[in-house]
């Protein structure tokens, strides 16, 4: 066994721990920023990169509140430049209340994404650990992350066919123009980490996005995002681009 698989393994091992960790760090308390129902979204995508050229994408997420004070998420992509990428995020939530006033919320968050590009034999791997603070008008969260990419064949000039990167610096900054519990809202973001990616820290991701409640159940949703273009943590100097349409249905 090389150097690398071991440390893929202890990798996963210390994710689950910390999930299992996570799981049980519940409050009794709830939150007010995000929704205590379940729901499904659904996205299209077009997209250009000097990559990929021109292509689409299919986005579902299912969001999971599992008690007030705890919810869970599952995402799941596929596109037309047969690629493809699965995600799953923990995230526990502590309020800040005095005197019955509102001040917002402590998070803790565990993301764990696996991508795969199909027509270039590469899939990867990527955890992040971080920790923030949201309220009504922002969302700030940093921590740790870590990527492993390795090829889908195997090369008959070379044993070593993965990398292993252990040092990440994730940040996620969201300014909001209204209230989380508004029925409509705008918002303007700088990351390294999407639901469907994780870059290094000096390749940051802006975007934009939007949502209007239709409905008692339904909303609309709305993002653009630019954003560095690269496969396997390898960032090229041009920008590609994203422009995102969906549903989201609460149950």
């Amino acid at each position: 066994m090389t150097t690398i698989n071991r440390n893929i393994i202890r990798t996963r091992a210390l994710a689950l721990s910390i999930v299992i960790i996570l799981l049980s760090a519940s409050v009794r308390a709830e939150s007010v920023y995000r929704d205590t129902c379940y729901s499904l979204r659904a996205d299209m995508t077009y997209a250009y990169n000097i990559v990929y050229g021109h292509h689409g994408a299919f986005d579902v997420e299912a969001n999971l509140p599992i008690n007030p004070h705890f919810e869970g998420e599952v995402v799941a992509r596929a596109t037309t430049a047969n690629t493809y990428a699965i995600g799953f995020r923990a995230q526990p939530k502590f309020p800040i209340r005095k005197n019955g006033k509102d001040y917002g919320e402590v998070v803790l968050e565990t993301r764990m994404l696996y991508n795969r590009y199909e027509r270039n034999q590469i899939h990867g791997l990527s955890i992040a650990f971080s920790a923030g603070y949201r309220w009504e008008y922002i969302y700030f969260k940093a921590g740790y992350g870590l990527s492993m990419a390795a090829t889908t064949v195997m090369s008959q000039h070379s044993t070593e066919n993965s990398v292993f990167e252990p040092h990440n610096l994730v940040y996620y900054l969201e300014i909001f123009a209204r209230p989380h519990t508004s029925p409509w809202n705008i918002s303007a973001c700088i990351t390294d980490m999407t639901d469907f990616q994780m870059e290094r820290m000096f390749t940051p991701i802006f975007m934009l996005k939007s949502y209007v409640d239709i409905a008692e159940h339904w909303r609309l949703c709305f993002s653009g995002q630019c954003k560095p273009v690269g496969i396997a943590n390898q960032a090229a100097s041009f920008f590609g681009a994203e422009v995102t349409v969906g549903g989201l249905y609460k149950f």
